[in-house]
């Protein structure tokens, strides 16, 4: 086996499960960042690292090691950073810039070495970025301005460099999301229809209200419901038997059911 397939498979074995003997077997066997793993020596500010996020999701996922710094002669060096980042943190630094459907998917794991098989990594701290990336998504935008980073910008990775997205990494990206088939206009669609439908209901009373035994006249003394009379709700006859939540979970087992047919496991 290559070195470089084992790289790529090490990287691929922490993307999916990533755990901390994973990622000592990545840092142990690195042979550099390529487009979809790239290290840092400590974190940037959050525009930049906001901006590596969108690159490395809009290039179809990854991650980002801190903790890994590039030495003069272009190898990397695994020297851990001084203390954790609280994630919550992390978040709050990233939130202004990243869609949140993104940011929800991206996960901060934390991975500290008190022990190790892997003598160069023991009493050392990382944090990685495991960026999400969803076809049906793409493409993820930037939402800010900064030094760092353009607002309502596609990212891209081009190499171990995020830039931004030429005409023909452009194409590329929408292209990924029309083979997925998926349309958000389906999801607009349903989204206004159902306001729609809550406009309607809101346009009928439920009751009418009828006015019994009062006293329409002002008299010193009498109570405001001997004044007023007995106010009584009386169902309107026409208001729709079927309430709107019970017609909403009605729609929602039709729902259910179409796709039980579509994926043909409606007799399992």
């Amino acid at each position: 086996m290559t070195t470089k397939k084992l790289l790529k498979e090490e990287f691929a074995k922490f993307y999916e499960t990533p755990t901390r003997d994973n990622l000592r077997e990545l840092l142990k066997n690195n042979l550099g960042e390529f487009p979809n793993l790239d290290f840092k020596k400590q974190w940037l500010p959050f525009p930049q690292i906001a901006r590596h996020i969108l690159g490395i999701a809009n290039a179809g996922g990854g991650c980002i090691v801190i903790g890994v710094a590039e030495k003069d002669d272009k190898t990397l060096e695994s020297n851990g950073i001084e203390s954790l980042i609280d994630k919550s943190k992390i978040t709050d630094g990233l939130k202004k810039f990243l869609p949140n459907v993104l940011l929800t998917e991206t996960e901060f794991g934390d991975f500290s070495y008190e022990a190790s098989e892997y003598s160069k990594l023991v009493g050392k701290k990382f944090q990685v970025v495991i960026v999400s990336s969803d076809p049906k998504r793409l493409p993820y935008i930037s939402l800010s301005e900064s030094e760092d980073i353009r607002n309502n910008t596609v990212y891209t990775r081009r190499g171990t460099a995020t830039v931004e997205a030429s005409y023909e990494e452009l194409q590329s990206i929408i292209n990924r999301r029309l083979e997925t088939g998926y349309s958000s206009q389906a999801e607009i669609d349903i989204k206004t229809h159902i306001e729609q439908l809550k406009m309607l209901y809101s346009q009928i009373d439920k009751y009418h209200v009828r006015v019994t035994g009062g006293i329409f006249e002002a008299i010193q003394g009498l109570s405001q419901s001997a004044i007023m009379g007995t106010r009584e709700q009386i169902p309107n006859p026409i208001y729709p038997e079927e309430g709107f939540e019970n017609f909403i979970i009605k729609m929602i087992e039709k729902k259910k059911k179409k796709i039980e047919i579509l994926l043909d496991i409606g007799n399992l």
